[in-house]
């Protein structure tokens, strides 16, 4: 209880790259983090105004960076890669409404899906993952995209609204 009290707090303060007292915060934010996540690696980078909820689903690798005011909520598995760069205010969701029945969507449920996201991407501001989604290693999502729950090809550039490959970043 007391390690996201302080987390919570840490995370109202802003980080400045490459000073000394940015690495001193996020050095003890994400040894902080490490307490009640699922896993949280040390060189990881939480910016400032994060929102998560069942933190102890998300699984943040080496080097990965979840950008300010982002928010994660994990209902289910939350993986991050390694060296996975997320700019600000991206939304990462686990559970979504049913709508494929002909009750009331209020009274309908929900769904819940696990999120995937391998090492080596880039996702853009205000981006959107909805639940089920598998983003393989070497993906770029582009800024304001809404990426369905599906499993995109590696390597892939997706953008648009429902996300889509617009092009592969390399041939393997």
């Amino acid at each position: 209880m007391f390690a996201r009290l302080f987390f919570a707090l840490l995370n109202q303060i802003p980080m400045i790259s490459g000073h000394w007292s940015g690495r001193w915060i996020r050095s003890v934010k994400n040894r902080t983090a490490k307490r009640f996540f699922g896993r949280c690696m040390i060189d990881s980078n939480i910016r400032p105004k994060v929102t998560l909820r069942n933190s102890q689903n998300i699984y943040l690798g080496a080097k990965s960076s979840i950008g300010d005011k982002s928010r994660i909520i994990a209902t289910e598995k939350v993986e991050i890669g390694d060296g996975v760069l997320m700019a600000p205010e991206v939304v990462i969701l686990t559970e979504n409404h049913r709508t494929a029945t002909k009750a009331k969507i209020l009274d309908s449920g929900t769904e819940k899906k696990s999120v995937t996201i391998g090492d080596d991407v880039w996702i853009g501001t205000r981006a959107i993952i909805l639940p089920g989604a598998d983003i393989p290693d070497g993906c770029i999502v582009a800024a304001g995209a809404v990426v369905p729950g599906k499993t995109y090809p590696a390597y892939s550039v997706i953008g648009g609204v429902p996300a889509k490959v617009i092009r592969q970043r390399r041939y393997e």
